[in-house]
């Protein structure tokens, strides 16, 4: 019998004693009045949409580009300088 309560009242003092723990989770006021929206990083945006956005313009800026030099080289089409009829690469003949 003593051991019976010698293991329960150990037991009740081992989930006391770590039964209440903080949690990481801060829901204090002064922690949400310090940032009201944790997850947004603009007005609108999350730091990933942030990130999404930034990507999809730079890829575009990129192959803007590229066409730019294509164009600014006279690489987007052939030569006029043939006494033949050219075709351009769309097939529309010029």
């Amino acid at each position: 019998m003593r051991n019976r309560v010698t293991l329960f009242l150990g037991a009740v003092c081992l989930i006391a004693v770590s039964g209440c723990g903080s949690s990481s989770n801060n829901s204090e006021f002064a922690s949400i009045r310090k940032n009201l929206t944790p997850e947004l990083e603009g007005l609108t945006g999350r730091r990933v949409d942030n990130q999404r956005n930034f990507a999809v313009s730079e890829n575009q800026d990129l192959r803007m580009l590229n066409d730019d030099i294509r164009r600014a080289f006279f690489l987007d089409h052939p030569s006029r300088l043939s006494p033949y009829p050219i075709l351009y690469t769309n097939g529309n003949p010029n």
